[in-house]
């Protein structure tokens, strides 16, 4: 678990430094946010990265684990402008998705994902 947990503090502290998406995402991931009205029409890229940026940083975050096909994905949640953000990368801290989670507790509560703890405790844990 110490192992998990270091690669998954190594992750989050890589998208803390640079926000980076797969090749040609980010466009199609904004659209998606506005479609669904988790961000205004007139919303930028720099508008959607400065709210991941929000989620990564704040160190009373929880921080998840979502389990796909056995492989970890470091899940960061955070409440902003009233909003709770899910904000989720691999674990070479490449983004692969952000939104807001409508339903948190029953979103959440689901097996695939593990609760890890606040952010700012992992961050400051020495692993």
């Amino acid at each position: 678990m110490e192992k998990l947990k270091r690669r998954v503090r190594n992750a989050i502290e890589m998208v803390q430094a640079e926000i980076r998406w797969r090749p040609g995402s980010e466009t199609a991931h904004l659209l998606k946010r506005k479609v669904r009205n988790h961000l205004p029409l007139d919303a930028t890229l720099a508008d959607y990265e400065q709210i991941i940026a929000s989620v990564v940083n704040d160190r009373d975050a929880e921080l998840y684990v979502h389990w796909h096909e056995q492989v970890p994905y470091p899940t960061v949640v955070a409440t902003v402008q009233g909003l709770r953000w899910l904000v989720m990368c691999d674990l070479d801290g490449v983004l692969e998705s952000a939104f807001v989670v409508e339903r948190p507790d029953r979103y959440l509560g689901r097996p695939v994902f593990e609760l890890l703890g606040r952010l700012g405790e992992i961050l400051d844990n020495e692993l």
